[in-house]
Formats: structure tokens, sequence, C-alpha cells
């Protein structure tokens, strides 16, 4: 009489967990990796953010003062780390009226932020900004020129990465 043995066998089951957990282990990495993409991405656009809020804050009210009202960055070329300058207060028919002043700078928590000050008030525009530049040429005084670097770094899983992005514009100042 011949038995017939239903199930499996001890090494049919050893191989089949071994295929599972091959399989399992490169779905595991897929997901890592695309986790820490999109990790990068979303710091990227963190600090590409960043960038943008301050320089359009500092654009939009530079366009609004004149050359002579820029107390400290001259004509000559030079890069400089702060900007003060003062912008159209009052009514113009009767004459223009100047705010006090305004300065744009890095300083905050840990020099890392960009902040504008005006009688004695702070306004945060950006974090995580690295750096930032101003600069007016000689030949053209009207127009100054801004720099402005953000740089953040994250760790997605077990790795140490940076993202780094740096914005210029140019400001044509009124006459």
């Amino acid at each position: 009489m011949i038995k017939k043995h239903k199930g499996f066998t001890l090494l049919e089951i050893i191989i089949a967990v071994f295929l599972f957990s091959i399989i399992s282990a490169a779905i595991f990495s897929v997901l890592a990796t695309a986790r820490n993409s999109l990790s990068a991405g979303e710091s990227q656009v963190g600090v590409q953010q960043a960038c943008r809020n301050g320089l359009d804050a500092m654009v939009n009210e530079l366009r609004q003062t004149s050359a002579l009202k820029i107390a400290d960055v001259p004509a000559n070329g030079t890069n400089y780390s702060a900007i003060t300058f003062q912008i159209p207060a009052g009514d113009i028919t009767a004459g223009i009226t100047w705010s006090s002043n305004i300065q744009y700078s890095l300083g905050g928590l840990n020099g890392k932020q960009l902040i504008r000050t005006q009688s004695g008030s702070q306004r945060i525009l950006g974090n995580n900004i690295s750096a930032v530049s101003f600069n007016r040429s000689a030949a053209n005084p009207n127009v100054v020129n801004i720099s402005v670097t953000a740089q953040k770094n994250t760790f997605p899983g077990f790795t140490a990465r940076q993202s780094t992005i740096t914005i210029n514009s140019q400001v044509r100042l009124r006459n």
C-alpha cells in the first residue's frame, strides 16, 4: 500500500521563506530610496522657498527707494552683508516724506535668519539663510544686485544631505 503524503517538506518551506525574504528586502530597499529622495526634494523646496520669500520682500521695498536713500551700500562694486535705506512713507502730493531706516541683514537664530529691522522692531523673512550680499556699481548706481544663499542639512536615513540654493536679483531704484 502506497501512502500519499500531503503537505510541504522542510526543504520546500526553507526555500519559500528564503525567496520571500529576498523579495521583501528588495521592496524595502526601493521604498527606503524613495523616502530618502522625497525627503531631499522636500528639503530643497523648503530651502528654495525660504530664499524666495526673503528676496521678494527685499525687492518689493527696494524698488520704492532712491539711490540717495541707501546708507551703507555705496556704488563701488563691493559686496556688503547688510543694506539700510528709506522708502516713501507719506502722501506724495505734499512732498515726499521718508520712512525711518529699514535694514536687511543676517542675524537671529545662529545668524541664519534674514531679518528686516525698522524702528527697533525686527521681522524674520527667512530661515536657513547662510549668506546675503548687496552691491551697486559705479557705472549703474540705480541698480542694486542682491544675492541670497540658503542652506539646510537633512538626515534622511543614516546619511547627511545638504541642500543649498543661491538666488540673485537686480533691483532698479526709483529716480
